[in-house]
Protein backbone atom coordinates (compact mmCIF):
# COMPACT_ATOMS: atom_id res chain seq x y z
CA UNK A 1 0.00 0.00 0.00
CA UNK A 2 1.78 3.37 -1.00
CA UNK A 3 2.38 5.89 1.51
CA UNK A 4 0.89 9.99 0.94
CA UNK A 5 1.83 13.18 1.82
CA UNK A 6 -0.52 14.81 4.12
CA UNK A 7 -1.08 18.46 5.48
CA UNK A 8 -3.41 19.38 7.70
CA UNK A 9 -3.48 23.11 9.63
CA UNK A 10 -5.53 24.86 12.23
CA UNK A 11 -5.88 28.37 13.12
CA UNK A 12 -4.14 29.10 16.40
CA UNK A 13 -6.81 31.15 18.27
CA UNK A 14 -9.55 31.07 15.90
CA UNK A 15 -11.70 31.64 18.96
CA UNK A 16 -10.08 35.06 19.41
CA UNK A 17 -12.00 35.88 15.45
CA UNK A 18 -15.24 37.30 14.17
CA UNK A 19 -15.91 33.58 12.59
CA UNK A 20 -17.47 34.35 9.50
CA UNK A 21 -14.91 36.84 8.29
CA UNK A 22 -12.23 34.44 9.83
CA UNK A 23 -13.61 31.25 7.85
CA UNK A 24 -14.19 33.27 4.22
CA UNK A 25 -10.25 34.56 4.71
CA UNK A 26 -9.19 31.14 5.41
CA UNK A 27 -11.22 29.16 2.71
CA UNK A 28 -10.02 32.04 0.01
CA UNK A 29 -6.22 31.46 0.89
CA UNK A 30 -6.59 27.42 0.83
CA UNK A 31 -8.50 27.63 -2.50
CA UNK A 32 -5.58 29.42 -3.79
CA UNK A 33 -3.21 26.92 -2.56
CA UNK A 34 -5.22 24.70 -4.62
CA UNK A 35 -5.50 26.83 -7.70
CA UNK A 36 -1.43 27.70 -7.36
CA UNK A 37 -0.28 24.01 -6.77
CA UNK A 38 -3.63 21.93 -7.92
CA UNK A 39 -1.47 19.83 -10.69
CA UNK A 40 0.70 18.33 -7.52
CA UNK A 41 -2.20 18.40 -5.27
CA UNK A 42 -4.13 14.52 -4.99
CA UNK A 43 -6.77 15.54 -3.11
CA UNK A 44 -7.42 19.35 -3.11
CA UNK A 45 -6.95 21.11 0.56
CA UNK A 46 -10.34 21.02 2.37
CA UNK A 47 -11.51 23.35 5.08
CA UNK A 48 -12.89 20.72 7.15
CA UNK A 49 -14.11 23.33 9.71
CA UNK A 50 -14.22 26.96 10.09
CA UNK A 51 -10.46 26.95 11.34
CA UNK A 52 -8.45 23.57 9.96
CA UNK A 53 -7.54 21.93 6.81
CA UNK A 54 -6.60 18.95 5.24
CA UNK A 55 -5.31 17.61 1.79
CA UNK A 56 -2.60 15.28 0.09
CA UNK A 57 0.03 16.27 -2.01
CA UNK A 58 2.16 14.21 -4.88
CA UNK A 59 5.34 14.90 -2.33
CA UNK A 60 7.60 16.78 0.32
CA UNK A 61 8.34 19.59 -1.58
CA UNK A 62 4.91 20.56 -2.84
CA UNK A 63 4.13 20.09 1.29
CA UNK A 64 6.64 22.72 1.66
CA UNK A 65 5.48 25.24 -1.24
CA UNK A 66 2.18 24.80 0.30
CA UNK A 67 2.86 26.27 3.40
CA UNK A 68 5.36 28.84 2.09
CA UNK A 69 2.31 29.62 -0.51
CA UNK A 70 -0.32 30.01 2.73
CA UNK A 71 1.95 32.21 5.02
CA UNK A 72 3.15 34.59 2.02
CA UNK A 73 -0.38 35.02 0.53
CA UNK A 74 -1.85 35.93 4.20
CA UNK A 75 0.96 38.07 4.80
CA UNK A 76 -0.08 39.74 1.54
CA UNK A 77 -3.71 40.68 2.52
CA UNK A 78 -2.84 41.46 5.66
CA UNK A 79 -4.76 38.47 7.94
CA UNK A 80 -3.42 38.64 11.59
CA UNK A 81 -4.17 35.15 11.91
CA UNK A 82 -1.90 32.34 12.34
CA UNK A 83 -1.95 28.40 10.96
CA UNK A 84 -0.23 25.65 12.65
CA UNK A 85 1.26 23.03 10.23
CA UNK A 86 1.11 19.40 10.62
CA UNK A 87 3.01 17.35 7.70
CA UNK A 88 3.15 13.48 7.70
CA UNK A 89 3.49 10.76 5.22
CA UNK A 90 1.52 7.72 5.93
CA UNK A 91 -1.10 5.57 4.87
CA UNK A 92 -4.79 6.47 3.84
CA UNK A 93 -7.29 2.47 3.54
CA UNK A 94 -9.97 4.33 1.81
CA UNK A 95 -10.15 5.38 -1.65
CA UNK A 96 -8.51 8.90 -2.23
CA UNK A 97 -11.02 11.45 -2.79
CA UNK A 98 -9.94 13.90 -5.87
CA UNK A 99 -12.65 16.17 -5.71
CA UNK A 100 -12.47 17.38 -1.69
CA UNK A 101 -10.40 16.09 1.14
CA UNK A 102 -13.10 14.05 3.02
CA UNK A 103 -14.59 10.74 3.64
CA UNK A 104 -10.94 9.29 3.90
CA UNK A 105 -9.57 7.04 6.83
CA UNK A 106 -5.99 5.72 7.55
CA UNK A 107 -3.25 5.67 10.28
CA UNK A 108 -1.61 8.52 8.04
CA UNK A 109 -4.66 10.46 8.72
CA UNK A 110 -5.25 9.77 11.89
CA UNK A 111 -1.86 10.24 13.32
CA UNK A 112 -1.36 13.51 11.49
CA UNK A 113 -4.97 14.81 13.51
CA UNK A 114 -3.35 13.40 16.47
CA UNK A 115 -0.57 15.67 16.20
CA UNK A 116 -2.74 18.42 15.14
CA UNK A 117 -5.22 18.52 18.40
CA UNK A 118 -2.06 18.26 20.45
CA UNK A 119 -1.61 22.21 21.64
CA UNK A 120 -0.01 21.70 24.27
CA UNK A 121 1.78 25.25 24.96
CA UNK A 122 5.92 25.65 23.45
CA UNK A 123 4.87 23.05 20.58
CA UNK A 124 6.59 24.27 17.22
CA UNK A 125 3.95 25.90 14.65
CA UNK A 126 5.39 23.48 12.29
CA UNK A 127 5.43 19.69 12.70
CA UNK A 128 6.88 17.10 10.69
CA UNK A 129 6.41 13.45 11.23
CA UNK A 130 8.13 11.26 8.43
CA UNK A 131 9.71 7.82 7.68
CA UNK A 132 13.10 9.00 7.26
CA UNK A 133 14.63 10.67 10.72
CA UNK A 134 16.48 12.47 9.64
CA UNK A 135 14.33 14.54 7.11
CA UNK A 136 11.98 15.40 9.99
CA UNK A 137 14.81 16.17 12.01
CA UNK A 138 16.20 18.88 10.07
CA UNK A 139 12.81 19.86 9.01
CA UNK A 140 11.67 20.40 12.27
CA UNK A 141 14.88 22.24 13.36
CA UNK A 142 14.86 24.28 10.14
CA UNK A 143 11.18 25.39 10.43
CA UNK A 144 11.49 25.97 13.90
CA UNK A 145 14.47 29.19 12.79
CA UNK A 146 12.22 30.10 9.85
CA UNK A 147 9.30 30.99 12.70
CA UNK A 148 11.80 32.62 15.07
CA UNK A 149 12.22 35.07 11.86
CA UNK A 150 8.50 35.50 10.76
CA UNK A 151 7.44 36.16 14.63
CA UNK A 152 9.19 39.65 14.04
CA UNK A 153 7.39 40.85 11.11
CA UNK A 154 3.80 42.88 11.91
CA UNK A 155 0.97 42.39 9.46
CA UNK A 156 1.37 46.17 8.49
CA UNK A 157 4.76 45.28 7.06
CA UNK A 158 3.73 42.40 4.97
CA UNK A 159 3.57 44.11 1.33
CA UNK A 160 7.00 46.01 2.10
CA UNK A 161 8.70 42.35 3.30
CA UNK A 162 7.43 40.93 0.16
CA UNK A 163 8.37 43.24 -1.84
CA UNK A 164 11.87 43.06 -0.69
CA UNK A 165 11.92 39.35 -1.12
CA UNK A 166 11.06 39.92 -4.79
CA UNK A 167 13.27 42.88 -5.65
CA UNK A 168 17.08 42.79 -3.98
CA UNK A 169 16.91 46.29 -5.25
CA UNK A 170 16.53 48.65 -2.04
CA UNK A 171 16.21 51.83 -4.22
CA UNK A 172 13.59 50.28 -6.16
CA UNK A 173 11.36 49.13 -3.11
CA UNK A 174 12.06 52.27 -1.64
CA UNK A 175 10.44 54.36 -4.72
CA UNK A 176 6.93 52.23 -4.18
CA UNK A 177 7.15 52.44 -0.33
CA UNK A 178 8.34 56.48 -0.12
CA UNK A 179 11.64 55.58 1.66
CA UNK A 180 14.95 56.00 0.64
CA UNK A 181 17.39 53.29 0.04
CA UNK A 182 18.88 53.45 3.47
CA UNK A 183 15.76 53.08 4.93
CA UNK A 184 14.80 49.71 2.93
CA UNK A 185 18.66 48.55 3.24
CA UNK A 186 17.72 48.74 7.81
CA UNK A 187 14.53 47.46 7.50
CA UNK A 188 16.27 44.01 5.31
CA UNK A 189 18.58 43.71 7.79
CA UNK A 190 16.06 44.06 10.82
CA UNK A 191 12.81 42.23 9.06
CA UNK A 192 16.46 39.08 8.33
CA UNK A 193 14.54 39.17 4.83
CA UNK A 194 18.14 37.77 3.34
CA UNK A 195 18.07 35.18 6.40
CA UNK A 196 14.52 34.15 5.14
CA UNK A 197 15.02 33.77 1.59
CA UNK A 198 18.45 32.03 2.07
CA UNK A 199 16.49 29.68 4.37
CA UNK A 200 13.44 29.64 2.43
CA UNK A 201 15.43 28.20 -0.82
CA UNK A 202 17.26 25.49 1.29
CA UNK A 203 14.62 24.31 2.59
CA UNK A 204 13.15 23.65 -1.02
CA UNK A 205 16.08 22.34 -2.67
CA UNK A 206 16.36 20.33 0.33
CA UNK A 207 12.92 18.28 -0.31
CA UNK A 208 13.42 18.81 -4.32
CA UNK A 209 16.32 16.95 -3.94
CA UNK A 210 14.58 14.09 -1.40
CA UNK A 211 11.79 13.36 -4.45
CA UNK A 212 15.16 12.90 -6.48
CA UNK A 213 16.53 10.47 -4.53
CA UNK A 214 13.12 7.89 -3.67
Amino acid sequence: MPLHYILMGDIIGSSEYDAQRLRDDFMSVVSSCNIRLGKNIISPYTVTLGDEFQGIATSLDTIINSIFFMEEISLRRSLAYKVRYVAVLGHIDTTINRMKAHTMMGDGLTKARRILNDKRRGLPRFRFDLPDSFMTKQLNRLFLVLDGITNRWSIGDGILILDMLANTNNAEVGSIHGKNRTQIWKRRKNLLIEEYRVLKDALIELTQQNRTNT
